[in-house]
């Protein structure tokens, strides 16, 4: 006979912090494979512009968050015709899971940026400030 027992605070986020834990390993396959694609992060007078080559990637399947001074941008660029291909010749075109962490080190205002998805490129365009805002927040970009 099992016997069981109600879920302490300590329980609960083991059990919540499992679960998360799984579906990353999940998005990103069976030997933890991350990409990085390439980005390039630069200011202008008013804010900070990360521009992130993604072609290929389906812009709600992008994720962006923002602890502290960093942002990070993630998501999975699935490949539609895996599941037909018999043969590889040659395969340099990264999919699945990516990952990138990005520390500004400048005071930014993280609740009102906002993104484009243009030509297979991410535009992420993030208000400078002059005085720094904590917040831990996620970004929804629309397209």
């Amino acid at each position: 006979m099992m016997h069981t027992r109600p879920l302490d605070e300590r329980d609960f986020l083991r059990h919540f912090l499992d679960g998360l834990h799984a579906r990353q390993r999940a998005l990103r396959g069976s030997r933890g494979d991350v990409w990085r694609p390439r980005t390039d992060v630069y200011e202008t007078d008013s804010e900070i512009v990360i521009k992130m080559s993604v072609p290929g990637v389906n812009p709600h399947e992008i994720g962006i968050d923002c602890n502290g001074e960093v942002i990070t941008i993630y998501g999975v660029r699935r490949d539609p015709s895996h599941d037909a291909v018999r043969t590889y010749h040659q395969m340099e075109i990264r999919n699945g899971y990516f990952e990138r962490r990005i520390a500004i080190h400048k005071p930014f205002d993280p609740r009102e940026a906002r993104g484009a998805y243009r030509d297979g490129f991410l535009y992420l365009y993030v208000p400078k400030v002059a005085e720094v805002i904590h917040h831990v927040l996620s970004i929804r970009v629309s397209f």
